[in-house]
């Protein structure tokens, strides 16, 4: 797709050679605006809330965690976000998808490829590598209904069966047929698993975050999928 202005690209890099070397060819292009260029994830996250691009890139290294990417959706959840870097394991690309991160360049991309993927997902488009996309259509999914999704939601708030009858208008045996039924959908027979469960896939989503009991209609999600962060505790309330 072809734009009537320039494309405005915000990098994020700790390498300065890697940063020098894309500055220059977006520069170097009238279809592309370097918008910013910046080594700090505070400094990142502060220009996109100032002045948000058409496009954050985000040249991933190991420390970037989670929590970091949903830091940066939050700053700004209409400005789409692609992580720049080398091939990533499946679920740390699912829980990203989640986030709303909207593609995964290959550090080895050509630069035209790199481009133009960045116009694609200006445009709204998904761009991952077909690799990824088939491994994560491949991964065994379990499909919760919407008051499913919320008891484990409440669960993992740490609600006693009693709370979560009260929040949910039901009575507590109800309560326990519910989480019975879940626990045998997820393979589950532990309370705190089923807790980390719904921190895993409840918790990890777009910006903005749900009330007790608030949940999407029907949730799809992974049976397992560890969560990473930097040594940080699981996180609150996020989705």
């Amino acid at each position: 797709m072809e734009w009537s202005t320039p494309t405005r690209v915000l990098l994020y890099s700790q390498q300065p050679f890697v940063a020098h070397g894309l500055a220059a060819v977006l520069e170097s292009r009238p279809d592309f605006e370097l918008a910013a260029c910046r080594d700090d994830w505070p400094g990142t996250v502060e220009c996109l809330m100032a002045d948000p691009p058409d496009v954050a890139l985000v040249y991933l290294t190991p420390e970037i965690s989670l929590s970091d990417l949903r830091e940066l959706r939050s700053a700004d959840p209409r400005t789409p976000v692609v992580l720049w870097g080398q091939a990533l394991a499946g679920e740390f690309v699912f829980q990203a998808m989640q986030l709303g991160i909207r593609g995964l360049i290959p550090s080895q991309s050509p630069v035209e490829a790199l481009l133009s993927t960045l116009k694609k997902i200006r445009g709204g488009e998904l761009c991952f590598e077909t690799e990824i996309m088939e491994t994560l259509l491949f991964q065994k999914r379990v499909v919760l209904s919407q008051r499913e999704s919320q008891l484990v939601a409440l669960v993992a708030q740490g609600l006693k069966n009693k709370e979560i009858a009260a929040s949910l208008g039901l009575s507590e045996g109800t309560v326990k047929v519910y989480l019975t039924r879940v626990f045998k959908k997820l393979d589950m027979n532990d309370r705190l698993d089923l807790a980390l469960y719904g921190l895993k896939n409840f918790f990890a989503g777009q910006p903005g975050t749900q009330k007790a009991g608030e949940t999407r209609a029907d949730v799809a999600c992974p049976r397992s999928l560890p969560l990473r962060s930097r040594g940080q505790a699981v996180p609150p309330l996020l989705h």
